[in-house]
């Protein structure tokens, strides 16, 4: 059984007045993305971003990683139409999205142009971070490995995700949670039960809601804010590890 945090149904996203660092770009087949980091990075990063798209909140969790010796890039997979709390709560939409415009098949050429981008541009070891439903996105790919090229990635309250999408991984996952998740310690049990398990790490943050390191999360708020720096600062130092 899939899993979405009801919490991803309300409240609306945080506002802030952040401006990014990176640059948007579009590539030939009119896919809109937006790249940051170093242009001499050996480690790239697909970032999967959460249903309300490229929200501010988003465009800074790039720029931290992209300060970090990462090249990140964020293809805009929903294409100028994130979604809304009010349209979540409709289950005609709802519905939709799962199974067709939010599934990792319909976003799958986006996540490969991605990948041959960084790989251009001489990135040699490539992950993968999803933030809430951006995680189903990054498990599609990491269980294709060999096609995506996508090794090992990050979690972060991740929603939609079923056993199968442990049981596919071809790389290991950092599974970093909220007070809403599940347990999540059977599928963790399967992750690390693989021959790159090791790798796999999972932390629990009981004192955030889902969203915090999206785009629900309040980054004006210093204990929100903590806890963002320190789940960045795991994500930076698994890919360290995992994309060396």
């Amino acid at each position: 059984m899939s899993f979405l945090s009801s919490a991803c149904c309300s409240p609306a996203p945080v506002k802030t007045g952040y401006t990014p660092i990176g640059q948007t770009c579009t590539d030939a087949s009119g896919m809109t993305y937006y790249i940051v980091g170093g242009k001499k990075c050996k480690r790239g990063i697909v970032f999967c971003y959460d249903v309300f798209g490229l929200h501010p909140n988003a465009y800074q969790v790039a720029d931290i990683l992209g300060l970090e010796d990462l090249r990140v890039i964020v293809p805009d997979y929903l294409e100028g139409k994130p979604l809304s709390t009010a349209v979540l709560n409709k289950p005609d939409v709802y519905h939709d999205f799962i199974t067709r415009r939010g599934t990792y098949a319909t976003c799958r050429p986006l996540v490969l142009a991605a990948v041959e981008i960084l790989r251009a541009e001489g990135c040699e070891r490539i992950g993968g971070v999803g933030i809430c439903w951006g995680a189903k996105l990054v498990m599609g790919a990491l269980a294709e490995k060999d096609v995506s090229g996508v090794s090992s990635g990050a979690l972060i309250h991740p929603s939609m995700l079923e056993m199968a999408d442990f049981e596919r991984a071809q790389g290991p996952v950092l599974l970093l949670l909220s007070k809403d998740e599940p347990d999540f310690q059977t599928e963790f049990a399967v992750a690390r039960g693989k021959p790159f398990g090791a790798d796999s790490q999972m932390e629990r943050f009981d004192n955030q809601a889902h969203g915090f390191c999206g785009a629900r999360g309040d980054f004006g708020n210093s204990e929100v804010a903590g806890d963002v720096d320190k789940a960045l600062a795991m994500t930076v130092a698994f890919f360290k590890r995992t994309c060396a």
